[in-house]
């Protein structure tokens, strides 16, 4: 798709910082508005220029582009703001997916916004969403918490802070230290539920949902290759079930599955006892 917005047309965004979500794999997962800001602004500061060029030739952005990583954020945010100062319409994107989660963005994001230039958004991919929509987990509450610790002790603290989560905890990982880091959560969560999904929108894409213990068993037969979302199912105590949202799910369930397998597949995706989940099965097929 090439843009059809002509030079005519240019200049007409307001003054100010444009966050821009891009592909997170597929390059066709940019939405129209997107490639229309990008098309429209008077410069786009990327993450790294030659990661965005393959983007930007694709859709035939000729926009100027300059540089703002994590290392050089802090001292290119005069030159951003005397931009915008000049009237400019200014775009920031990263190498794939929505800029300030675990991406650079936020430092000149959040000062712009303090002194009242005017900051929006153009939504779009985002690893973390699009992970947790993946893995099956359940969805109604989750953390995202980043990149995980190089360091073995740090990594061990990391994941005790969120040990016990009723929610879903959704974290990046490099396929180098994949291995260790299953390792480590193998310590803290035993038989809990993780999800490993790489590779998104893209050709390879693939989910793999397991104990750590089995997650390592398959990946050394397997060598972990692209970057991972991990996530992590809830905790939850039987003591604390909330009975009517099991119901509901399991009259759902029991449409297409005997209560045997809905009863596993409850327990497995919320951390329930099973015995508890058939159980409330039971009391469903007696008011039938």
């Amino acid at each position: 798709m090439t843009s059809k917005i002509t030079e005519n047309n240019k200049n007409i965004l307001r003054a100010g910082l444009y966050i821009v979500a891009t592909p997170i794999g597929n390059l066709g997962d940019i939405t129209f508005r997107a490639v229309e800001t990008l098309t429209n602004v008077d410069l786009i500061a990327c993450e790294d220029t030659r990661v965005s060029k393959i983007l930007l030739d694709k859709y035939g952005i000729k926009t100027p582009t300059t540089s703002v990583h994590n290392y050089n954020e802090s001292d290119r945010i005069d030159f951003l703001k005397s931009k915008i100062d000049e009237g400019q319409a200014v775009a920031f994107i990263s190498d794939a997916g929505t800029p300030l989660i675990s991406d650079p963005g936020y430092k000149v994001s959040s000062l712009l916004r303090s002194l009242g230039y005017y900051v929006t958004i153009v939504p779009g991919a985002s690893a973390p969403i699009a992970g947790l929509v993946l893995s099956g987990f359940p969805s109604d509450r989750f953390m995202f918490i980043g990149f995980v610790p190089t360091k073995s002790n740090e990594k061990t603290g990391f994941f005790n802070e969120v040990k016990n989560e009723r929610a879903t905890v959704i974290f990046f990982e490099s396929p180098n230290r994949i291995t260790e880091t299953l390792e480590t959560l193998d310590k803290i969560f035993g038989d809990r539920k993780i999800s490993l999904v790489r590779e998104i929108t893209k050709i390879y894409e693939e989910v793999k949902t397991g104990t750590a213990q089995e997650l390592l068993s398959y990946f050394k037969t397997n060598p972990p290759k692209g970057e991972f979302v991990g996530l992590i199912s809830p905790t939850e105590n039987s003591s604390d079930v909330d009975e009517g949202k099991i119901k509901s799910q399991l009259q759902t369930l029991l449409k297409y599955m005997s209560l045997k397998d809905a009863s596993e597949f409850i327990s497995s995706t919320f951390e329930i006892s099973k015995k508890t989940v058939y159980n409330i099965g039971l009391e469903i097929k007696k008011e039938d």
